[in-house]
């Protein structure tokens, strides 16, 4: 479990909350505050990782979950672009849509737009230019795929040659977008990647609960789709071991099979606070205290 700091700061304070109720421990940025309850022949030590941390865990998996879809949408679906004008009406609609599209009178051309980003690379749409030079993007996806690339040019000439002829009353055509290679292989492994680090960060999703009881302890710990509990018998526990590990007071029990068992990982100047929690378990769990040399 990790570390908590506590914040009281004189061991006046820590005595007069040993009772009953509720102790808070500052956490880390992980973990939110431990909380210490201390009851008549109970100790119960908890904590679990912080609310941002839960959200963000659910919102990335979220995302997650939506990636087979999208891949499934690259391989086998496409998707089409219809431009249609007519100058009796003097307007353009991009798939039954004008909002947003210059009236036929204000157009001036139309124009391949290039861009680039680390994600894609050289990607391309099309705008719609308008008398001000104003630029209305119309496309739905960028093009990546040579083949979509030509399918975009090639819309470009046709809505520019419409727009030199005005003898041409109506304009419709279409364009479309379909996923190339590079871009289906870069959903696989963002797939990948986010169910990786979906994974970690369902490890670090913990609530962990250690109860303590005369002569006795259990650890509970709880993970998404996974729970653990261990019992520990007072035999088991030969004593607990407080020790300095460079500016941290750690407390740990010592189990009859040579292992330590780690309880608290405190900051050095929590020294007060943290003797009164292990003089409350020692007493409790009916064992003695050893101080281990300070490691640096």
């Amino acid at each position: 479990m990790s570390v908590f700091s506590p914040k009281q700061s004189s061991r006046n304070k820590t005595d007069d909350q040993a009772s009953s109720g509720p102790i808070r421990y500052e956490g880390n940025l992980l973990a939110a505050p431990m909380e210490i309850h201390k009851e008549t022949g109970r100790i119960v030590l908890s904590q679990k990782t912080r609310l941002w941390f839960r959200a963000a865990v659910c919102l990335w998996g979220t995302v997650v979950f939506l990636m087979p879809f999208i891949i499934y949408s690259e391989l086998f679906s496409s998707e089409t672009t219809r431009i249609t004008c007519d100058r009796g009406a003097g307007e353009c609609a991009v798939d039954g849509r004008t909002k947003d599209v210059p009236r036929l009178t204000g157009l001036k051309r139309a124009e391949m737009d290039r861009d680039y980003n680390r994600r894609d690379g050289v990607n391309y749409g099309i705008n719609l230019v308008d008398s001000n030079g104003k630029k209305y993007s119309i496309e739905q996806q960028r093009a990546i795929k040579a083949s979509v690339i030509a399918d975009y040019r090639s819309a470009v000439k046709i809505i520019n040659a419409f727009l030199a002829d005005p003898n041409q009353q109506k304009l419709d055509i279409s364009f479309t977008y379909r996923a190339g290679l590079w871009e289906i292989f870069q959903s696989f492994f963002y797939l990948m990647f986010g169910a990786g680090t979906l994974f970690v960060a369902a490890l670090l999703w913990t609530r962990r609960t250690c109860t303590f009881e005369s002569g006795k302890a259990s650890i509970a710990v709880n993970r998404p789709f996974r729970h653990s509990r261990r019992e520990i018998a007072g035999y088991q526990i030969t004593a607990l071991s407080t020790r300095q590990v460079l500016n941290r007071r750690l407390v740990e029990l010592k189990l009859n099979d040579g292992s330590n068992l780690p309880i608290v990982d405190a900051s050095q100047t929590d020294g007060p606070s943290v003797d009164q929690l292990v003089s409350d378990l020692a007493q409790l769990l009916g064992k003695r205290v050893e101080d281990a040399p300070a490691t640096t």
